[in-house]
């Protein structure tokens, strides 16, 4: 029913003028607005008021006053004011003489402006199904501010009556004013209409929803709802939500194709998943000549992730139905564990690795240099998304590695069935992502020599790159790589998890070591660097070799030496210590001061006493400062010049009986120099 039209009249203007003795009333003229100034509107059937020419339906309750603020967000001169009764389900009513076309217009547009900031339930009441609710949050700002409310999905309903319950559900004085204006509805428009079904994608929740999800055709297992996490990989306004039962291991959402999945030119399924939990996800095709199915690791959860699948291998399959797993094989007890997913669709699998030639250096990078088997057992190695990208790694893909952190030598083994060529790359390099501190080794073994090299991982849940020099065993003929996570320790679980990437050898960036000792003088100045001047015997008796050639456990920057000496001290003998011979008086004319080096595994300071004797004997203290690596040390002996010693002797660890009876102290160097 459209409401008659009044005018409204301003007050009128007073003003009294003074004009010499005589005082003269003068009234300005009338000043007059009507709701409607123009005649012969033709009503418009989508718009249900806008207080002025297209006041079209009644509305109880509502007084139509002058918009009291006819700024740019809404410049009409009339407007509706609405008080909220105090109950919390009080409702301004509008009612139709007729069923609501929404076939077309759909779209329900208003104007609101107050000072109480809530929730508006609008109810659409009528239809033979019951009532439908939406709500619009409202800002109390008191600024116009125009909503809309989506009513496409229930445009084929019969309603005939909209309830506007402001601030619904609270209680308030009876006194909120709401101003409102321009209800109406507006054309819809679908943007569906033009688009053509492309069966590769099952749905995307949006225009293309091609197949049913779900195996009861009478009931979906996929609801669509608001994509309630839009970001990252994932704009889509619409996703699907998928409720998986967690007391059921394989709990699935199957999908029937009806004929047989053309996999000829798409063969790579992927989809978006929301997974509230890591888990793994299993993808399977069955209902043709041979089922077959893969998974993938979801590491990352509460966070969009794509996941792909390569069915290249089933094209000839003839496989009709896919199923789907999520946290496959896990029975955690929760009875509604919620995944969103989005963008179910095959796709062409293209080959990143085409072109890529094979690099025998790279053991794995784990995308296109695959080239050697990781592990005896492959099952403890798969390949997962790189959950945590930065500066030291930024690869798509990694590896996961499953450790039985209650096996001190657990392992990794990797056998290249021939000689390791380390000699231009003898350095091993690889990059580690873990959750614990532990040490980490490499050895590389199955020739003459095999050598072991310890590190520690001390930084936890970033990718750190971690090296190995295997230069001092380059031409010994090892053909296996072992990697001991958490070496020698059993305080872990069965399956400890380390990342891993980028297993290589590489060049050494210290250069090579020369190691050629033909034709070497022997300089007698130099004790001993355990390679090419070997000038004194180390140790008391003349036929035991105290600290005997072994090849340098940790050849670095700081100590290129392919051999050092191996000396093993009594750490419970404040005394016990190494005795060199320097068969006669020692010239220290010009050379005064002993340098050595020194890798100690102690904690740090070490004190280290050297002692020439046999003359005038003088002591002298240096500290090892460091743990775990190479460091030079050296003592002062110009205060011995000319005194006839003729014989060195080194304490470590001098004085201490904090140790045990077999510490090892790598030693390399050892020399006397000029101050």
């Amino acid at each position: 029913m459209k409401t008659p039209l009044f005018k409204y009249s301003l007050l009128v203007l007073v003003v009294t003028l003074l004009h010499s003795c005589e005082r003269e009333l003068e009234r300005y003229e009338l000043l007059t607005f009507e709701r409607c100034e123009t005649e012969d509107v033709v009503p418009d059937p989508f718009v249900v008021t806008d207080f002025e020419c297209q006041s079209n339906v009644n509305i109880n309750g509502v007084e139509v006053i002058r918009n009291p603020s006819e700024t740019g967000d809404n410049l009409s001169r009339f407007v509706g004011e609405y008080t909220d009764g105090a109950s919390a389900t009080d409702a301004l009513v509008i009612e139709f003489d007729d069923d609501l076309d929404l076939s077309t217009n759909a779209t329900l547009s208003f104007a609101v402006k107050t000072d109480v900031t809530g929730t508006l339930e609008i109810q659409l009441l009528g239809d033979p199904d019951g009532t439908v609710s939406y709500e619009v949050i409202i800002a109390g700002n008191e600024r116009w501010i125009e909503y809309e409310v989506d009513l496409v999905d229930d445009r084929d309903k019969s309603f005939d009556q909209i309830n506007f319950v402001f601030n619904s559900g609270i209680e308030n004085n009876g006194n909120d004013i709401y101003l409102i204006d321009n209800i109406k509805f507006e054309l819809t428009i679908d943007p569906c209409e033009d688009v053509v079904a492309d069966l590769s994608i099952i749905s995307d929740f949006e225009c293309q929803q091609n197949y049913f999800l779900g195996a009861d055709p009478e009931q979906t297992s996929v609801e669509p709802v608001d994509n309630p996490f839009i970001g990252g990989i994932n704009q889509s306004s619409d996703v699907g939500r998928y409720v998986d039962n967690g007391t059921e291991a394989f709990d699935n959402l199957q999908i029937n194709f009806d004929d047989a999945i053309d996999l000829s030119e798409k063969p790579l399924f992927t989809m978006k998943v929301y997974a509230p939990t890591p888990g793994i996800l299993t993808v399977k095709l069955e209902g043709g000549s041979e089922a077959v199915e893969q998974s993938a690791t979801v590491t990352t959860a509460n966070q969009w992730v794509e996941y792909s699948f390569n069915f290249a291998d089933a094209v000839d399959n003839d496989n009709d139905t896919m199923i789907i797993f999520f946290n496959a094989g896990s029975m955690d007890g929760n009875e509604a564990e919620v995944y969103f997913i989005d963008d179910l669709q095959f796709e062409e699998f293209v080959d990143p690795c085409e072109s890529v030639d094979e690099d025998l250096s790279i053991i794995s990078d784990f995308e296109c240099q695959q080239n050697y088997t990781l592990g005896v057992n492959p099952a403890l190695i798969s390949t997962i998304e790189n959950f945590d990208p930065d500066d030291v790694n930024m690869s798509d893909l990694i590896g996961q590695y499953s450790d039985d952190g209650t096996q001190g030598f657990d392992n990794l083994l990797i056998d290249f069935e021939d000689d390791i060529d380390l000699s231009e790359r003898p350095v091993f390099s690889i990059k580690v992502y873990s959750t614990q501190q532990a040490p980490l080794v490499a050895k590389v073994e199955g020739g003459d020599t095999p050598l072991e090299i310890a590190r520690e991982i001390t930084a936890v849940n970033e990718w750190v790159e971690y090296t190995f020099d295997f230069s001092p065993v380059a031409d010994q003929g090892n053909d296996q790589l072992i990697l001991f996570f958490n070496f020698g320790q059993e305080d872990g679980t069965t399956t400890d998890l380390y990342y891993i990437d980028d297993l290589r050898f590489v060049e050494n960036p210290c250069g090579v070591i020369d190691e050629d000792c033909e034709n070497v003088t022997p300089d007698l100045t130099i004790i001993s660097d355990f390679n090419c001047q070997q000038n004194y015997h180390l140790g008391a008796v003349p036929t035991v070799e105290d600290a005997p050639v072994v090849p340098n456990p940790d050849v670095s920057c700081e100590n290129r030496s392919a051999n050092v000496g191996r000396y093993t001290d009594n750490g419970t003998d404040p005394f016990d210590n190494l005795f060199i011979d320097l068969e006669g008086p020692f010239d220290l004319t010009n050379n005064s001061t002993l340098r050595l080096k020194i890798l100690s595994d102690n904690p740090a300071p070490v004190p280290v006493l050297a002692k020439l004797e046999g003359g005038t004997p003088l002591e002298v203290f240096a500290d090892v400062t460091v743990t775990g690596e190479w460091t030079e040390i050296s003592f002062d002996f110009s205060a011995a010049i000319g005194a006839g010693n003729d014989a060195l002797v080194l304490f470590v660890n001098a004085g201490e009986t904090n140790t045990s009876t077999a510490d090892i102290y790598y030693l390399d160097d050892i020399r006397f120099e000029a101050p």
